[in-house]
């Protein structure tokens, strides 16, 4: 399905901010969405950011009601995750794509937003995989500015640079990935993007390296890296092996480099996305170019036009 690129933003544009994953942290949020403020109109309803159903941020039902009613608001000129966490593979059978489609408007988010990365490349729509609102307290004003970029500025734009190459390599095609572990849930079903010619782009937090191993192991065998054109490795952070193991890990690097350094397609490190002290935001499912000996990854489509 070719992908839609949403009409672009301006300062002051209405944008729905939503808890679809996880219980949202008060005060994080109330600083984050001070800075979202200060660019654009912020539309939430309180009581159900507020929302905490165990390790979800409220009833499936009522998540999945409030996530429609952005994607369908045409005021809206975008949808923000405040946080992620876990819970939107739960709700992804009901999620309304044709009132999507009919005001497409990019949506914003990582980590468990991934799954709804995905679900907007089912629906035909460009998406960014960005900072939630929690995180943007954390963040260089670069990083934000970034951000606002990506949906202000159709056209080309320089997304990382100094990358580090593993297997050097120039391609093209469009940026398809997020956080490794929920990635990885999607496939086998209805929900995970084609990686076909894709840059293959992933991130993660908590994960030990033994873990990692598996997860790209299972990317491998499930033949995710025989279809991509690339790779760029973003942040894993706190992806240790506890000191009380029984016996000595490699670390996540080695793991890493190991896994992906013998591919037979470009594989470059050092990306500054993921839940890290720094997150480039990048426009997903747009085409891109990744050059290792420039060591850069370019936006030739962005998410908005």
């Amino acid at each position: 399905m070719p992908i839609l690129r949403c009409p672009h933003l301006t300062p002051g544009d209405a944008v729905r901010v939503v808890a679809p994953s996880g219980p949202v942290p008060r005060e994080e949020f109330e600083a984050g969405i001070a800075i979202l403020r200060r660019r654009y109109q912020p539309i939430y309803d309180p009581a159900l950011i507020a929302a905490s159903e165990g390790f979800l941020a409220g009833p499936d039902q009522q998540r999945a009601h409030e996530l429609n009613a952005a994607l369908a608001d045409p005021g809206a000129r975008a949808v923000f995750m405040a946080r992620g966490g876990h819970g939107l593979l739960r709700i992804l059978p009901f999620i309304d794509l044709d009132a999507w489609r009919a005001h497409p408007k990019p949506v914003i988010g990582f980590s468990d937003g991934t799954a709804l990365l995905a679900l907007a490349a089912r629906a035909g729509i460009a998406a960014v995989h960005g900072p939630v609102i929690t995180q943007l307290p954390r963040l260089p004003q670069q990083d934000i500015d970034g951000l606002f970029g990506l949906l202000e500025k159709p056209g080309p734009a320089l997304l990382c640079d100094n990358l580090e190459a593993v297997v050097p390599g120039r391609v093209r095609g469009p940026l398809v990935g997020g956080n490794l572990e929920v990635f990885s849930r999607l496939l086998g079903t209805p929900f995970a993007p084609d990686p076909e010619g894709a840059i293959l782009f992933i991130e993660d937090i908590g994960e030990r390296p033994y873990r990692v191993d598996r997860l790209l192991t299972h990317l491998d065998l499930a033949g995710v890296f025989s279809a991509a054109a690339g790779v760029v490795v973003g942040d894993f952070v706190d992806c240790k092996e506890p000191e009380s193991s029984r016996f000595p890990s490699p670390s996540v690097q080695d793991v890493l480099h190991e896994r992906l350094g013998r591919l037979a397609i470009p594989v470059t490190f050092g990306a500054r996305f993921g839940h890290g002290d720094r997150h480039v935001a990048l426009p997903t499912f747009t085409l891109a170019e990744l050059d290792t000996r420039r060591g850069t990854l370019m936006a030739i489509e962005g998410a908005v036009a």
